[in-house]
């Protein structure tokens, strides 16, 4: 991810086999496209479950649901003195680079394909016609529409570096007449649906847990140096700091070797599994985040889903929350049938949740 100063905004998600990805930084003239004035930010009305009371006056209130977030922009794309796409015609995406992506620290000055020399042909039409159609193919998100529950990121940063991001969806993009496109300026109106109206920290969070482990096999992330030959430590609790304001979804991995491990946020939820992980190199990822809702086992290359092995006493992935606030992580398990000398690890990875930028 690019670094961000004050008004920058950051679109971005991973590329596939057929389609690029993108990490296309604007908002500010001097990416060329900059944003014509604050956009707005709307929230979708809440579903209400509320309902009548037969034979009397008044409602019952059920259930409220919160959705989504739209982030509409009014964009110029500014090709008058210098290209805003700086791809050039090779288009090197296609070979894993990502769509707003080149070696510049700003657009390129000069031809499209950048340079440090000034431009000899001045050519705004195409410059400005190159960067609405950089834009439009970065707000396609062909990578993130192909498949169900694909995402994108937009993060943006305000005053003092603080940096906060929005998962969901580029949608509508509408271009603009103007008399000046041929001089090199164009407007763009396009907007960002969320997938929930959580504005979530730019920077994640992790704590890891860990079982008994002989000191002389290879040490893991978070791990304390070795102490010395026939040394043992470990770590089955630890704490938790949310610093948002509304709860988070968090996800976890649990490497191996162990039996039925179960991790507990003291007081929330406990999720167990009823399987065996027989390696290091053995992982479950239990991922309740709303783009994804799953529970994966990967082992050799090979990933499968085993949603089946949780126990009956854990929570629904929904339920599956860090609220805000300090918690205490625990982690408990059975040894694994083979022989072993270490413990199985277990990785919480989260963002902390906020209701505004």
């Amino acid at each position: 991810m690019p670094e961000m100063v004050d008004g920058d905004w950051n679109l971005g998600y991973s590329a596939t086999k057929l389609h690029p990805g993108a990490d296309l930084l604007f908002g500010r003239q001097p990416s060329g496209i900059y944003c014509l004035s604050e956009p707005e930010v709307s929230f979708s009305d809440a579903d209400k479950g509320d309902g009548d009371l037969p034979g009397e006056d008044g409602i019952r209130m059920g259930r409220d649901y919160q959705r989504s977030a739209t982030v509409t922009f009014e964009l110029g794309v500014d090709g008058v003195d210098r290209a805003v796409d700086g791809h050039g015609d090779d288009r090197p995406w296609a070979g894993g680079s990502l769509i707003g992506v080149w070696p510049y620290a700003t657009r390129p000055p000069g031809l499209p394909g950048g340079g440090s020399s000034a431009p000899t042909v001045r050519e705004p039409y195409r410059w400005s016609a190159d960067g609405v159609d950089m834009l439009r193919q970065a707000w396609r998100a062909d990578s993130v529409r192909d498949r169900a529950g694909g995402v994108a990121w937009l993060r943006h940063t305000t005053v003092g570096g603080r940096t906060r991001m929005l998962y969901g969806r580029p949608r509508k993009f509408a271009v603009g007449h103007s008399r000046l496109t041929r001089q090199g300026y164009t407007p763009v109106v396009c907007d960002f649906v969320s997938i929930d109206d959580r504005f979530y920290d730019a920077t994640e969070s992790a704590q890891d847990l860990w079982g008994l482990r002989w000191v002389g096999v290879p040490g893991r992330p978070g791990r304390p140096a070795d102490a010395g030959p026939g040394v043992t430590d470990s770590k089955t609790t630890a704490v938790i700091k949310q610093k948002g304001r509304v709860a988070t979804h968090p996800y976890v991995r649990v490497y191996g070797p162990c039996k039925n491990p179960k991790v507990t946020l003291v007081g929330v939820w406990e999720v167990q599994l009823s399987l065996e992980l027989k390696s290091t190199s053995e992982y479950v990822q239990i991922d309740p985040r709303p783009f994804a809702r799953s529970v994966m086992h990967y082992k050799s290359g090979s990933s499968s889903s085993v949603a089946d092995k949780l126990t009956r006493s854990s929570p629904r992935l929904a339920e599956m929350v860090i609220p805000p606030g300090q918690w205490t992580a625990k982690l408990a398990y059975t040894n694994a049938a083979v022989t072993t000398t270490t413990g199985p690890r277990v990785e919480i990875r989260w963002r902390d949740a906020y209701t505004w930028w």
